[in-house]
């Protein structure tokens, strides 16, 4: 479950009511700071028109919730109201939305996936989830002697080399997190066992532990922790830190090690490490 720029202070995505624009007279998809938001605009603009109803069981909040997501989007003329749900206005297109979640602190994925791949050893197996901070940990092991196993399909973007064994979870595809999920996902990692499980996610909190957005990519996330032989390293930017998301993914004890960016305040990660993480910040001097 793959990435989005939002501020380090919590966000409840169930009854979030924040703007998403961060200039409410700009129209570039850019300026939409709400993950659930985003991934509205990802599902209205790839199928032209939804409805509310259909909105609310993919992010497993109410109506009146994507009701009142529509309203502010449609006030910033992002999408256009119908009667029971959103169409796509002329002139913006998904390629726009995928560009700016790829592009959102970027340099700071790169650092964390350059230096969490410097942290597996070769001929480990290692988990991988889906989102772009993964992606960026899998663009480092292209060239390593390492078993990768993943539901994240963009990884069939990249080149691997001859020595890299990659094997692609089967499932239900999600264009909008480009990952695979449901019953199939789950049950192909059932005789599966990982050295190192890397998960990306959309929030972390002390208090709430890991979150993320979409609640059917929570399932896979949570069978790779079931199936972990060994460490369990969340990789995530500091826009994800003391962050709440709709769905837990596993508390904070579950949890072995965070890599992060030297953005994240060093006394949030202090107060994680004195929760028993190990935290690495890449990028600074030291680091990666």
């Amino acid at each position: 479950m793959d990435a989005p720029v939002q501020a380090t202070r919590p966000q409840h995505c169930a009854d979030d009511t924040d703007p998403p624009m961060k200039e409410s007279t700009s129209r570039s998809i850019a300026s939409v700071s709400n993950y659930r938001h985003r991934k509205i605009l990802e599902m209205v603009y790839r199928q032209k028109s939804v409805s509310a109803e259909e909105l609310a069981a993919e992010f497993g909040v109410s109506r009146i919730t994507i009701r009142r997501d529509l309203d502010v989007l449609a006030e910033h003329k992002f999408v256009e109201r119908t009667r029971g749900g959103a169409l796509a206005p002329s002139g913006l297109g998904v390629e726009e939305i995928f560009e700016t979640k790829d592009h959102s602190a970027k340099r700071e994925k790169a650092q964390i996936g350059r230096f969490m791949a410097s942290l597996i050893e070769d001929h480990e197996t290692v988990f991988l989830n889906g989102g772009s901070t993964t992606l960026e940990v899998m663009r480092h092991l292209m060239a390593r002697k390492v078993r990768v196993v993943t539901n994240n399909a963009a990884v069939l973007l990249l080149e691997p080399g001859p020595e890299v064994e990659l094997i692609l979870l089967g499932g239900d595809y999600r264009p909008q997190s480009r990952s695979l999920v449901g019953g199939m996902a789950i049950a192909a990692l059932q005789g599966l066992y990982s050295g190192v499980t890397v998960l990306g996610i959309n929030g972390l909190s002390l208090k709430r532990g890991c979150t993320t957005d979409v609640h059917p990519e929570t399932a896979v996330n949570r069978a790779m922790i079931e199936n972990s032989s060994g460490r369990v390293a969340v990789v995530a930017d500091h826009t994800k830190m003391n962050r709440v998301s709709s769905f837990l993914t596993c508390a904070l004890a579950r949890v072995d090690m965070l890599v992060t960016d030297n953005a994240t305040p060093e006394p949030f990660c202090e107060e994680l490490r004195g929760a028993g993480l190990t935290v690495h910040r890449a990028g600074e001097a030291g680091g990666a």
